[in-house]
């Protein structure tokens, strides 16, 4: 099974860098036609599942109704949108919606580049949810299991490729635990595309490739 993982389109939150999660405010106008843009590519992916899967977050929603809306236009298969709260971002508790960088200089007192220098996503998501006053925010094995529960199920119903809309605390840490190396960026562009492969029935994901762009061909 191939997977291409696909970051929502810019939101709110993403132009004023805060911590999103849970929290979920609207694509702003250039994650609504970026990500129009983008569907009008998808064709170039090649054969792909009729269906997209996608967090029931508002933002996933939105991004996935703007990718058919571009499909549509240049003259491709439009998809069915599933959406599953099991690929919802990382839950930050008290944090959601508060400065990014001052979140990170309450982690350990640095920059989020210099953050991940010193700790993996997993320890920075452990050490949110030590943080978290209303010990709210989960830690990054209730992430795992939740999350890899939902890619599961995608992989048992799938037999072609599929996109799947996700966040970019997600890809971040699917890359930092699974290819470090490929980690030349901490956080994804907005409508990039990360390649995993899973084989057998297990959630032990290949990364093939990290926070790329379509062909363009429009």
């Amino acid at each position: 099974m191939n997977i291409y993982f696909i970051r929502h389109g810019e939101t709110y939150f993403n132009h004023l860098r805060k911590m999103q999660g849970w929290s979920d405010t609207p694509l702003t106008k250039a994650g609504h036609e970026e990500a129009y843009r983008m569907g009008r590519t998808l064709k170039n992916l090649g054969e792909l599942s009729d269906t997209i899967y996608c967090s029931d977050m508002n933002r996933s929603v939105q991004t996935v109704t703007e990718l058919n809306n571009g499909a549509k236009a240049a003259g491709g298969k439009t998809f069915k949108m599933v959406t599953m709260p099991e690929l919802r971002e990382q839950f930050y508790g008290s944090f959601e919606g508060q400065s990014k960088k001052e979140t990170y200089q309450k982690i350990i007192g640095k920059s989020v580049e210099e953050t991940f220098k010193e700790l993996s996503a997993n320890e920075i998501q452990d050490k949110i949810a030590k943080l978290d006053p209303a010990n709210l925010a989960e830690t990054s094995s209730e992430f795992w299991a939740r999350f890899a529960k939902g890619i599961e199920k995608i992989d048992q119903a799938e037999k072609k490729p599929v996109i799947v809309v996700t966040h970019s605390a997600i890809l971040t840490a699917l890359v930092d635990t699974y290819a470090h190396d490929m980690l030349s960026q901490i956080e994804p562009n907005n409508l990039s595309l990360t390649k995993i492969h899973l084989e057998g029935d297990k959630f032990e994901p290949h990364v093939v490739y990290y926070n790329q762009k379509v062909e363009q061909n429009i």
